[in-house]
């Protein structure tokens, strides 16, 4: 049996001590833990909000501020200007500040109200970022009804959606360490709407399941989902470069009957795209003034896939990835035939999103059926199990 390091102490023992979770022993955290979200990005002008009394901190002290209160942050040619309700300007502000509320205060950052603290910081490029800092399951309140309808009829796949996204944000804790957050609150994360998103059942799911993570093996499950399958989901490889265990390519069905993703409007689609277009776009993707005389797809025989176009012109033979062509073309999956059809090029697909891992509707299309949350992950990922990381 593996000798694993502690999890009591830091979110980051997660990320530096790969291999440490035992199935049968996971050790308990003391406290649910902080995530960090990137809810605005590069802003050249932050408006922060407070419904109550609040602090602000920074460097050279703290203001608190009995009451409601309306920030602004902006850059001036002398610097920094913070502005406390149009008329009070702080002096000597500096990057970054930190706003606290009281326990009955809401904290709202243009327009959008988060629970937690905020954060502004210098942005990435220019302007600011504003980070939201607030207890994991709080953040997965303002996630899950982003990513999945919830409702009653299918409240076991909210729950299996709020342990995919628990799992996903666990793993990528530390992920932008240097930027001062951990996940983006949009789709190069997981999609994090704040508290007016917030459902009945979203948080029904998300308490049902505190504090619980999906594993493969002794790993932190790398919870992959989107949201239409069209039958058949996707290898990891097939999108990405690694080949996970965890992430093989299965048959969304039952024995008998429909696909479980039957009722999603992307089981099937089509796209025309006129043969100008087509080859215009082919050629941007190859040497220049290379002459196409042939393309062919090498598509994947399970997962149904495009793996990549083999493009052949009078200077050598090419490829495309079937990422980059759904990207392209503006494709809802790689799941993709073409036909010629006089002047127009044909694309007839499956499904929206990579589909790796678990299919959102297939997962709303098994709790109709009476499948558990357990077994909708098992479904989708190969040889998962569930603990609980923290009460």
């Amino acid at each position: 049996m593996k000798k694993c390091l502690s999890l009591l102490i830091t979110v980051t023992a997660l990320m530096t001590s790969t291999g440490c979770f035992n199935r049968y022993n996971v050790e308990r955290w003391n406290a649910e833990p902080v995530i960090k979200v990137l809810v605005a990005e590069n802003a050249s002008t932050v408006n922060v909000s407070a419904n109550g009394s609040h602090t602000l901190s920074m460097k050279a002290g703290s203001t608190p501020v009995v009451g409601s209160g309306s920030w602004q942050v902006s850059g001036v040619a002398s610097g920094l200007s913070v502005t406390l309700n149009g008329t009070e300007h702080l002096t000597s502000a500096s990057l970054p500040l930190k706003f606290a509320p009281d326990e009955r205060t809401t904290l709202t950052v243009n327009g959008t109200s988060y629970r937690g603290w905020l954060a502004v910081t210098p942005g990435s490029a220019s302007g600011f970022n504003v980070i939201n800092m607030l207890p994991l399951e709080q953040y997965l309140y303002g996630v899950v009804p982003r990513e999945i309808p919830c409702s009653a009829e299918i409240l076991s796949a909210v729950e299996a959606q709020a342990i995919c996204a628990r799992s996903y944000a666990i793993a990528r804790f530390g992920g932008h360490r240097k930027q001062g957050f951990d996940v983006y609150s949009d789709t190069r994360d997981q999609a994090y709407g704040g508290i007016a998103v917030e459902s009945r059942w979203g948080t029904e799911g998300v308490n049902r399941t505190r504090g619980i993570v999906a594993f493969s093996g002794d790993e932190l499950l790398d919870a992959r989902y989107s949201s239409t399958c069209g039958g058949r989901t996707a290898n990891s490889e097939d999108v990405w470069s690694s080949a996970l265990p965890y992430l093989r390519s299965r048959r969304d069905k039952p024995l008998f009957g429909k696909i479980y993703c039957h009722e999603s409007p992307y089981v099937d689609w089509t796209k025309e795209v006129p043969k100008q277009e087509f080859y215009s776009v082919l050629a941007r993707s190859i040497p220049s003034g290379a002459r196409i005389s042939s393309w062919s797809l090498d598509i994947n025989r399970k997962s149904k896939r495009v793996v990549k176009m083999i493009i052949k012109s009078d200077q050598g033979t090419h490829e495309i990835k079937g990422s980059v062509l759904r990207s392209a073309f503006g494709l809802r999956s790689t799941w993709f035939k073409i036909k010629e059809k006089q002047d127009v090029m044909v694309f007839e697909g499956h499904g929206w999103g990579h589909g790796v891992g678990m299919c959102q509707y297939g997962a709303m299309g098994m709790a109709k059926l009476g499948k558990s949350a357990k077994q909708i992950l098992r479904h989708y990922y190969k040889g998962v199990w569930t603990a609980r990381l923290y009460k």
